[in-house]
């Protein structure tokens, strides 16, 4: 992953940054070394970020604003390009005001960037399953993503468990990169302990996503059931006797098992709820499930990210129908890297699950 990140910032600081330069040639020197110093003194906030993990708010609110930097001059770099186009090789002459509409578009993107963020949204969907049960209906919260230290942190989860707890959920589902890479380790056990403090009717129920297992040590996977929170991995459990939640662990785990053997036992007459973070094998589990629940793709994060995603993976985000099996994909409750969405939601998920025989 360290690769990864060296070469994102390559792509997303060093490369805009020349061609910035390039563009700003008729510029002063000053302006030039403005944008240096700003771009540099960004990209050095967020590596530090990502190689020392520090746990300090003030250091944490430092990155914040070099993460702020960082994009206000990548979205300038992208709209003076733009501009550059409609304007120069379409239009052959410059818009009079034009720098000052790419100052306004930047600063609005950028804002709006950071807001989506911050702002968490309940996303809501109907489920119907054509199964018996003693129960008429069953409500969920889903949630997936949060990536906790990257925008992410104690405050985040005290606010979501405060706001899930007057929702009165009858069960809660984790679906994975809670966590992540980048997580300071003393952050965890503080998280989990706010996590623990969520109610449901049934209790709160987990597994692991990908970038739990991009972390050194995944140690604290096997102390979740000490803060109440069931971990699933790669097994079922059946819940009073009402309905099965399976969960299976993202495939970095590189665990060894067999699904037919992981549900051998279980009663298929059920409800059957399967946990997968990744989208991708839905068909697998086809045969028992119906419904499956995964995020990982937050849904691209940034515009044009999501429709990269809906051409990468079947199902990217929202509802989905593969027979008689429901497909929910989230797009997360935080971000990766950055703080940042732009053109989707940071959400958990209200799902209302009616059972009906015909």
């Amino acid at each position: 992953m360290k690769l990864v990140q060296i070469l994102l910032y390559i792509l997303l600081v060093i490369i805009p940054m020349l061609y910035f330069l390039h563009l700003l040639k008729k510029e002063s020197l000053f302006y030039k070394g403005l944008v240096v110093l700003i771009a540099l003194f960004s990209g050095n906030g967020i590596w530090l970020k990502f190689y020392f993990h520090p746990n300090n708010l003030l250091f944490e609110y430092f990155v914040i604003a070099t993460q702020v930097q960082l994009w206000f001059l990548y979205i300038l770099f992208l709209i003076i390009v733009l501009y550059r186009f409609l304007f120069t090789f379409i239009r052959h002459k410059p818009f009079r005001k034009g720098h000052i509409l790419i100052i306004i578009l930047t600063i609005t993107l950028t804002a709006s960037g950071f807001t989506e963020h911050y702002i968490k949204k309940r996303q809501h969907y109907d489920v119907t399953i054509n199964k018996q049960s003693s129960m008429k209906s069953l409500k969920l919260c889903v949630v997936s993503d949060f990536h906790i230290g990257t925008g992410s942190y104690l405050k985040t989860v005290d606010n979501f468990v405060s706001r899930v707890n007057n929702e009165h959920y009858d069960a809660i589902l984790m679906v994975g990169d809670i966590f992540d890479e980048n997580t300071p380790d003393a952050l965890i056990p503080q998280c989990l302990e706010s996590f623990s403090h969520l109610k449901s009717t049934y209790g709160t129920y987990a597994i692991a996503g990908n970038h739990e297992y991009y972390r050194k040590n995944t140690n604290f996977l096997n102390t979740l059931n000490k803060y109440h929170i069931h971990y699933l991995r790669n097994q079922y459990i059946e819940v009073d006797g009402k309905f099965n939640i399976v969960g299976f662990n993202d495939h970095t785990s590189h665990d060894q098992y067999n699904i037919k053997q992981v549900i051998s036992h279980m009663n298929k007459n059920l409800p059957t709820i399967t946990l997968d973070h990744n989208p991708d094998r839905y068909k697998k589990y086809h045969a028992f499930t119906d419904l499956q629940l995964s995020g990982h793709t937050h849904n691209g994060q940034i515009f044009p990210g999501n429709i990269f995603m809906s051409l990468y993976f079947d199902y990217s985000y929202g509802q989905h129908h593969y027979g008689h099996e429901d497909i929910i994909v989230t797009s997360g409750m935080g971000s990766w890297g950055f703080p940042f969405r732009l053109g989707t939601q940071a959400e958990y998920c209200d799902i209302n699950l009616q059972f009906s025989k015909k």
